[in-house]
């Protein structure tokens, strides 16, 4: 276990931390991009941690539109919010990347988290920092418009970019398209707007910020 927790993450340390009896529980999982890890509406009595790679949570509706609630990436964990009433995933599953999971029993993570204080209060902690964030996301979808959420998506993706030294940073349009529950239409209108403004360059698959400063002016503009 220890050769492939390798990484600098809080839940990687508590686990590594673990008694010996906790860490033997583990079950590693490797998944090939593209992979349906946990399908909608399925039961999975598991709880999973990502040790590499990144997955989608989204969910599509009975007309086929899809909804990226969220990208989980190595270090993030799945499966807390149905494993203690065994209820059926809200949303599906996928590998955006190759994966490695681990994966822990429901009866094995509930022995766990009754007898480690450490994986409690971070269980904790970072579920009340995931419902910050949703709950801010909620009001912004509600009270700001699609243009500033844009800009905003963008701009939080380009300063949370794995390598800082890079001027120009790219990003899929099909994941952009994802994060928003509106028409691709509406998305293109105010892409093709910022990039006739110069501050994005946008081709059929992805978009390249070239602007950050200028697209950070045009966000504060549309905030309320």
């Amino acid at each position: 276990m220890r050769s492939i927790l390798n990484r600098d993450y809080p839940i990687f340390k508590i686990i590594l931390n673990s008694h010996s009896s906790t860490s033997e529980k583990w079950e590693v999982l490797k998944y090939e991009q593209g992979s349906v890890i946990c399908k909608f509406n399925d039961v999975y009595e598991y709880f999973y941690v990502i040790v590499s790679g990144s997955v989608n949570v989204y969910h599509t509706s009975e007309k086929g539109k899809t909804y990226s609630q969220s990208i989980y990436k190595e270090g993030s964990y799945f499966g807390e919010l149905e494993i203690f009433e065994s209820l059926p995933y809200i949303c599906e599953i996928k590998s955006i990347t190759d994966v490695t999971l681990i994966r822990m029993k429901k009866s094995h993570f509930i022995e766990w988290i009754e007898n480690d204080n450490y994986i409690t209060l971070y269980l904790l902690k970072s579920l009340c920092k995931i419902s910050y964030d949703l709950s801010k996301k909620a009001i912004e979808d509600t009270l700001y418009s699609l243009k500033f959420r844009i800009c905003d998506y963008l701009i939080t993706a380009y300063e949370k970019r794995e390598k800082k030294n890079l001027n120009n940073f790219y990003i899929s349009k099909n994941q952009l398209s994802e994060q928003f529950v509106v028409t691709k239409r509406s998305i293109n209108r105010i892409l093709k707007e910022l990039s006739d403004k110069g501050y994005i360059n946008v081709d059929r698959y992805k978009i390249q910020i070239i602007d950050i400063e200028s697209l950070i002016d045009e966000r504060e503009e549309q905030r309320f």
